[in-house]
């Protein structure tokens, strides 16, 4: 048999054989025990952490927000998924209808009013109307009351491409929080 591919063609009974796994050929080579099995290659904690993926989990806290010193719960703690859904509903649905009475429904007049909406709740109050029926308000992360504009500005482009908010740290937070600076805390 030609050996093209010496690795795929190797015998589990030859010495050179790997188990389909690259050798560093600096390491020695594994010696067989007498009528044993050798260590295998590639121990079950390293096949462990590959599944869980980059990171593993390694840094995430042990609550959203543990590791910004955020609480578990209540005031001050980082606002969970549903309450975040549910306040860009009701913004939405608020667009919608500045969109439906003022530009007859045009798909972007209710994305800018969306924009708009969160520029100008953002800027002045640190929330929106509908972040504030939901009990929710973004500050920066360093603290303070408020965002800076140019950080209002840049979360609420993000917010308009939708995704960046899919993509989540183990905190919790979204890619459009994260580029800002800032964080969604409960009320």
């Amino acid at each position: 048999m030609p050996r093209v591919f010496p690795a795929c063609n190797a015998l589990p009974a030859d010495p050179d054989y790997a188990g389909g796994v690259a050798r560093d050929e600096k390491t020695p080579r594994q010696q067989r025990p007498q009528g044993g099995r050798s260590e295998p290659l590639i121990t079950r904690r390293e096949m462990a952490g590959w599944v869980d993926g980059p990171g593993g989990n390694i840094h995430a806290g042990r609550w959203p927000g543990d590791r910004l010193g955020l609480p578990e719960s209540g005031p001050s703690s980082l606002a969970r998924p549903l309450r975040r859904i549910g306040a860009l509903c009701i913004d939405w649905a608020i667009a919608l209808v500045i969109s439906n009475v003022f530009f007859g429904g045009n798909a972007l007049a209710t994305l800018i009013a969306l924009a708009v909406m969160h520029v100008l709740g953002l800027s002045l109050l640190a929330t929106t109307v509908g972040k504030a029926l939901v009990r929710i308000q973004v500050v920066p992360l360093g603290g303070g009351s408020t965002a800076p504009v140019h950080r209002i500005l840049l979360r609420t482009v993000l917010l308009c491409l939708v995704l960046p908010l899919m993509i989540v740290d183990p905190d919790g937070r979204s890619l459009h929080d994260k580029a800002a600076g800032t964080v969604e805390l409960v009320m």
